[in-house]
């Protein structure tokens, strides 16, 4: 760094002077100005032509980081010098005369250690009085922060300008409402979003964006907030410049300046319109049933709970709950498949809905199980209407995929009157009452009451009862006589059930069967029977050898007729016991047979193979369909006690009688008439040729022990021996 002669005349005028006047001396204006510039914020230095450093005060020496002393006499642009050159330091580079007086410029400057700073640079020639440039004078404004601010900025700008979300920035004006505030500025995402141009937009309110859907409460509550110069958050439908609408989730914050005054609010919105649908779809699907479109259990549930709720404030708001459930659809959905059987349940559904109020609430509990909550009825005559107006809808047939299906429903009604106190005991009081109306024929409605409710919890007892005697094995089988009509001898047995309740004592088959075969208890019971009755059967035969040719016949129910295991079952039973196979009949209904046709002739002809005898167990109560008798592989028909109670006294069950006996001859089967009670019943049998009979008349059923004593008599059925030619012996 060399340091350049400076001209004794600059000197003179230059020379920096100390900033407090001489003792005794007048301030004059040289010492002001010298003071003045040395206390200005922005850098000052004069160069004379050659750029050589004739002043500098403290601030640029600060700026430079260096002191003023050191560069005096010095080139300027060793100290300090633009990135693009120093053409600013009144020398052009090729180093002429400046040809302007004066040049302003910003720009980045280089200090003499290498660092870097932006600052705003003024270049201005000096003249003598003769108008000879003499020196340059420079002034430097470090605008570094400015510059920073405004980088700041414009990548804020950017960011805003470019986001996804939209932005709106609303200016606050004294006692406007926040939501009237004019808007004045809104970014691209928001265009996009609204359909709006900027024109549009800017120095109107946000109003512009509120419709008919908006949530008027939670605008209420936004403005409350904004008014305190708080922030607000919320969810809002609002509406597109097409008036169609869509979701935002909205932040708005207030703005304030270096006072504290809130001058602005900024609202950011993200569209949320699909996040929306697919909650309000994963709602609707919680809530409501994907075949039918109905509100289901859960919501059902709801319902009802706000309604019982609702009810203890207003003593005279009368409610009802239908249970409802559809008669033999499991029928219907095997026989012409499961498609036809949702398209019913979807037909129904759109039928129950055209039989109450828009008030009232149609729900799908599951299954074939429909539930109505009327709301506001006048009083129960109400509901029975409704059921009613339910029967005559559902008696009209149904035409799905070209067939014609008919269905009944029973129908369970429980009253806000009987004072449930929860959802789930008004819930199971109506189904108590269809549980009522289907043991009654089906096709009709039951309202619940109270001894309604007591035979129900007394079932239920039965039930847990029934579990825990199958554990205990409390079921001893009984044994009732198949007679021959023809010779008077005893032919076999028929096994039957009994429980023996270790409080209630001997429990009749019709009381526990049903509940048995409701909730499966039947299959484990059933393989008692089964195993016990081959058992005992096989001992007799080899006990008393007279009566070795004796059959057991033995109830096989829906359930186990149509249980995989049942043909394996069989098997080891009969080599269990050494029973053989020609000595068992099985026993099995209707019903049972008509359940699945396809699967039951298999089943059918697995026994058949196995040398099993089948019997068609109480024939006429069920599908009454003579024509399944052509097709299955069948060997016994029984005719149901029904029939032949009043075969002696009614011409009408004479001739079905009689018709039912021939048709059997035709299929090369034997009959047994079930419920033989009296001499007048067996004579009427015999003049019909009927082979074999069953009933009171000859036995009624028989313990173990008891069994076996009959056997071991001469003649076990001598008080009907005169009803027959000759000795049963």
């Amino acid at each position: 760094m060399t340091q350049r002669s400076v001209e004794p005349r600059l000197v003179e005028h230059l020379e920096i002077t100390p900033q407090v006047a001489p003792k005794n001396h007048p301030v004059g204006s040289d010492f002001l100005l010298k003071t003045v510039i040395e206390n200005l914020n922005d850098g000052v230095i004069v160069m004379d032509l050659h750029a050589c450093v004739l002043h500098a005060n403290s601030r640029l020496a600060k700026l430079v980081r260096c002191s003023a002393s050191e560069m005096i006499g010095f080139p300027a642009y060793d100290f300090l010098s633009l990135i693009e050159g120093w053409s600013f330091f009144g020398l052009p580079p090729d180093g002429s005369l400046p040809s302007a007086s004066c040049e302003w410029r910003e720009g980045q400057l280089r200090r003499q250690d290498g660092r870097q700073f932006w600052a705003e640079v003024n270049s201005t020639l000096l003249y003598d009085d003769d108008g000879n440039p003499i020196a340059t004078l420079i002034t430097v404004m470090d605008i570094t922060e400015r510059k920073w601010l405004e980088e700041y900025l414009r990548l804020m700008e950017s960011v805003v300008v470019n986001a996804n979300e939209m932005v709106m920035i609303s200016q606050v004006e004294e006692n406007i409402d926040p939501l009237e505030l004019r808007i004045n500025y809104v970014n691209d995402a928001f265009l996009k979003v609204t359909g709006y141009r900027a024109a549009d937009v800017i120095g109107r309110s946000a109003e512009l964006l509120i419709g008919p859907k908006t949530d008027r409460e939670e605008l209420d509550r936004i403005r409350t907030a904004l008014k305190n110069h708080e922030s607000a958050k919320a969810e809002l439908i609002f509406h597109r410049q097409d008036e169609s609408y869509f979701w935002a989730d909205m932040n708005t914050v207030p703005i304030r300046n270096e006072h504290g005054q809130v001058t602005h609010f900024v609202s950011v919105m993200r569209e949320v319109t699909e996040r929306k649908h697919t909650e309000e779809q994963l709602r609707r699907n919680a809530f409501h049933d994907p075949l039918t479109g109905l509100p289901n259990r859960l919501l059902f549930t709801e319902r009802l709970t706000e309604v019982i709720s609702r009810s203890r404030n207003q003593e005279n708001n009368l409610f009802a709950v239908l249970f409802l459930d559809l008669d033999r659809f499991k029928v219907i959905n095997d026989s012409l498949g499961h498609l036809i059987g949702d398209q019913l349940l979807i037909a129904i559904a759109r039928r129950l809905e055209v039989c109450v109020k828009r008030s009232d609430l149609v729900a799908r509990l599951g299954g074939d199980e429909f539930t109505i909550l009327l709301d506001n009825i006048l009083d129960e005559a109400a509901t029975h209407q409704v059921a009613e107006r339910i029967h005559l809808e559902l008696s009209r047939p149904f035409n799905l995929n070209g067939h014609e299906v008919f269905t009944t429903v029973s129908i369970g009604i429980a009253l806000s009157s009987t004072d449930f106190e929860f959802t789930e005991d008004m819930l199971r009081g109506a189904d108590i009452a269809m549980y009522r109306a289907k043991a009654l024929g089906k096709a009709c409605h039951e309202v619940f009451d109270t001894e309604m409710h007591n035979q129900a919890m007394l079932q239920m007892q039965l039930e847990n009862d029934l579990r825990r005697a199958v554990e205990r094995e409390e079921f001893v089988v009984y044994y009732q006589p198949i007679v021959s009509l023809i010779t008077g001898r005893l032919a076999g047995f028929e096994a039957l059930v009994r429980w023996m309740h270790p409080e209630r004592g001997l429990i009749s088959p019709g009381d526990f069967i049903p509940i048995a075969e409701e909730t499966g208890l039947i299959l484990p019971m059933g393989k008692l029977i089964l195993r016990e009755a081959c058992r005992q059967l096989s001992e007799w035969q080899r006990l008393y050898p007279k009566h070795r040719r004796l059959s057991m016949s033995v109830n096989l129910s829906s359930r186990q007729f149509s249980q995989r295991g049942t043909i394996d079952l069989l098997r080891d039973v009969l080599q269990e016991t050494g029973l053989s196979p020609a000595f068992l009949k099985l026993e099995i209904t209707e019903t049972a047979i008509m359940e699945n046709t396809e699967s039951a002739m298999d089943t059918l002809l697995q026994l058949k193979s196995m040398g099993i005898q089948l019997s068609v167990d109480d024939f006429g109560t069920g599908y009454s369909s003579l024509g399944y008798l052509y097709r299955f592989p069948m060997d016994i028909l029984k005719i149901d006690r029904s029939f032949i109670s009043r075969v002696d006294t009614d011409g009408e069950k004479l001739e079905l009688v009689r018709t039912i006996i021939t048709l059997a001859w035709n299929l090369g089967m034997d009959v047994v008439a079930e419920g033989v009670e009296t001499t007048k019943q067996l004579a009427q049998l015999k003049m019909l040729k009927c082979e074999y009979g069953q009933g009171y008349l000859f036995s009624k059923p028989m313990s173990p022990a008891d069994t076996t004593i009959f056997l071991t008599q001469a003649n076990p059925l001598e008080h009907v021996a005169q009803s027959f030619p000759s000795s049963p012996e």
